[in-house]
């Protein structure tokens, strides 16, 4: 499994399409009937695509529900069952759940929940941060939009250690590499250049904290060991 990257705008709920610019990363199309075939029938006719489609909410989490339920509490274990589910669908499926993931990482972008991770960990590089997005998207719907509320809702055991979110970068190329498998060899972002990526996040939103009082604004953290 191959590792690295970061994002772009968050679309709305259903399937929508996300306009981009040219990253050197890349995503999706139209979520087609979740049915296996031959992968080549679902690949794009051209490699330049002005509009990327994403995945439906639903099926979208339902997918992360599948491969949570079957990790057993290992990052690593979640990351390589989704590659297996993603792959066994066709490959423009991939890309638009692909899209879909970039769009739910990039809507956790806030200068808010930087500083929950930034406590927890001791401190959050740019790429530490990216990571913890993908982990906390990886967590489920539920507690996505629990910790987008309140990030001091990470105080509830789920991270044992510091740095352990760094495993969301697994994550956070399950769909590269599964668009591979499912596509025969294809890369993803060849065939969907102006494709969304988590590497280019661009400024977070909301207010920056000074790194000197960061930690007065989370009282119910704890540095994790």
């Amino acid at each position: 499994m191959m590792l690295g990257g970061c994002g772009e705008q968050p679309a709305a709920e259903g399937t929508g399409t996300v306009p981009v610019e040219t990253t050197n990363t890349s995503h999706p199309s139209e979520p087609a009937p979740q049915t296996s075939g031959t992968p080549t029938a679902s690949l794009p006719s051209t490699s330049v695509e002005t509009e990327l489609r994403l995945m439906r909410e639903n099926q979208f989490w339902d997918i992360i529900d599948r491969s949570l339920e079957a990790a057993d509490g290992s990052i690593e274990r979640q990351a390589a069952e989704l590659e297996d589910i993603l792959a066994n669908l066709p490959p423009a499926q991939v890309a638009s759940f692909n899209a879909r993931f970039v769009s739910k990482n990039l809507e956790l972008n806030s200068w808010e929940l930087w500083g929950a991770a930034y406590v927890l960990n001791g401190g959050c590089s740019d790429d530490c941060f990216e990571y913890f997005r993908s982990w906390v998207v990886g967590q489920g719907r539920d507690y996505f939009k629990a910790v987008q509320r309140d990030p001091q809702v990470l105080n509830d055991g789920r991270l044992s250690s510091a740095f352990e979110s760094d495993g969301g970068e697994w994550l956070s190329y399950v769909g590269e590499d599964a668009y591979y498998r499912a596509s025969g060899g294809r890369d993803l972002y060849k065939d969907y250049p102006h494709s969304p990526s988590t590497i280019a996040g661009g400024e977070p939103t909301g207010s920056a904290w000074d790194e000197d009082e960061v930690e007065s604004l989370y009282p119910d953290l704890v540095p994790l060991p």
